[in-house]
């Protein structure tokens, strides 16, 4: 009974947050509209909290499967949108519209999520890339080639996913997410290989992998920054789902192809992610091609398809979500005192000693040292690999932890330099959301067990355990 009532709570929630936002836009009441999203998104991260603990699983309409995949990455993304709704309120010059695009960012979420079908995944994903177009515009002309630039990814993103589902639709003709047997047709195996090809083509544009991602820097640096964290911490995490949804679900039979093709990927997006790094002299875009790089660790996990390495990827996706906007989060505040590139933070630490502690733990995190979350997640990471005997492809990925090294190092040397500098007076939403970043990568850092419990039950309902 209570299970029922809290799924529906989830479904409730985010449209009353749609249906809020459309009023928000004709009344223009900023701090009413930024405590009403506030409200709906904490309703949906306890209805999720308490589906994934109870370990729920339901199908309503027919349309939304609530189990514990979705309810996990359902509270992931509320979270997250609690921080970025923060940014947003504080930074952005039209809040009340830019609230209504992220309640259908948040809306494309669940769909994502929750999807019974592939056509459902594709709604979600098509929903959140128009979002956030606008929301790349919203702060005037010169934003203009960053959404231009986003909007072609994405449109090539759907037509490249189009072209995947004319091509399973033969077996697969209801387009579910439900297994395509192996065929004993020759021509038909060889039509299965090419529409996973494209699948992992269309999700490699919106989740960043090599060589998909060429522009995805220029987004990142062009958006304002609250839109980047988003697009770095949800809207590429997202993408990872629709891809565990489509080929864990559709594809299993073809396991051995698939887990191929993603180790390639994986490889190449690592290596291109923290060699362009090291040479960024903007801060924003060093933070892009680690992102970059970082899509390619959680990329393993997927690639050895085994429980085990399903649920260091579920960890992982989660771990850099919050690295990731907390990294924003300061970036954007620095950003407003027009501090943009490494040269620039020197000295931040007699600045500001908050600011510059911070981003030394979270990148220090994202670099893979202990005991912080990032080190944890890596660990499982490369550990999955080993144990599926993948030991090329972990010596590959310890060797890109060791690259990332390089470059978090130079801006954490950067900041430590002392020079005399005005001090600089941070801006207590930036506090608010880089505290709750700092509990997760510490507090999971020391004691990652139960998110590792909840990432094993999350992968163990995925994957039908």
């Amino acid at each position: 009974m209570f299970e029922i009532i809290f799924t529906y709570l989830i479904l409730l929630s985010a449209a009353g947050l749609v249906l809020s936002s459309i009023v928000a836009t004709f009344t223009r009441k900023n701090r009413g509209q930024f405590v009403t999203s506030l409200m709906f998104l904490l309703i949906t991260l306890i209805s999720s909290t308490y589906l994934l603990a109870t370990n729920y699983n339901i199908t309503i309409l027919g349309v939304f499967h609530i189990y514990p995949f979705s309810s996990l990455f359902i509270m992931l993304f509320s979270v997250a949108l609690i921080l970025v709704n923060t940014l947003s309120y504080a930074y952005s010059s039209d809040y009340s519209n830019l609230s209504l695009l992220l309640a259908f960012t948040f809306m494309g979420t669940i769909i994502v999520a929750s999807a019974t079908s592939i056509i459902e995944i594709f709604i979600g994903l098509e929903l959140m890339a128009i979002a956030t177009s606008f929301m790349i515009l919203f702060e005037g002309k010169h934003r203009t080639e960053a959404a231009i630039k986003f909007f072609i990814l994405s449109s090539l993103s759907i037509a490249v996913f189009s072209f995947a589902l004319v091509l399973i639709f033969p077996f697969n003709a209801q387009l579910t997410l439900t297994p395509i047997a192996q065929n004993p047709n020759i021509s038909g195996i060889y039509l299965i290989i090419f529409s996973m090809a494209l699948f992992a083509a269309a999700f490699g544009f919106d989740a960043a992998l090599f060589p998909f991602n060429l522009w995805i820097p220029d987004v990142y640096q062009g958006a304002p920054t609250y839109v980047t964290s988003m697009l770095a911490g949800i809207n590429k995490k997202i993408a990872f789902v629709a891809l565990m949804e489509v080929f864990l679900f559709v594809f299993i039979a073809y396991q051995s192809t698939f887990s191929m093709i993603f180790v390639v990927l994986a490889i190449l997006t690592m290596f291109f992610g923290n060699l362009l790094a090291l040479v960024q002299k903007n801060i924003k875009r060093m933070f892009a091609y680690s992102s970059i790089a970082q899509a390619g660790y959680i990329l393993i996990g997927i690639a050895v398809t085994t429980q085990y390495g399903i649920e260091a990827s579920i960890f992982y996706i989660i771990a850099h979500s919050f690295m990731i906007i907390g990294a924003f989060a300061i970036v954007l505040w620095l950003e407003s005192k027009n501090i943009r590139t490494v040269d620039d933070y020197a000295a931040l630490n007699s600045r500001n000693s908050f600011a510059a502690i911070s981003l030394t733990l979270i990148m220090l995190s994202m670099a893979g040292i202990p005991p912080l979350i990032g080190f944890a997640g890596k660990f499982l990471l490369f550990s999955s690999a080993l144990s599926a005997n993948m030991l090329l492809l972990a010596i590959l990925a310890i060797i890109n932890s060791f690259i990332s090294i390089y470059y978090y190092g130079r801006v954490i040397n950067v900041m430590y330099l002392s020079k005399e500098q005005k001090k600089l007076r941070i801006d207590p939403y930036i506090a608010a959301v880089v505290v709750i970043v700092l509990a997760v990568i510490i507090i999971f850092g020391i004691y990652p067990q139960p998110l590792i419990n909840v990432a094993s039950i999350a992968s163990k309902s995925i994957l039908g355990i």
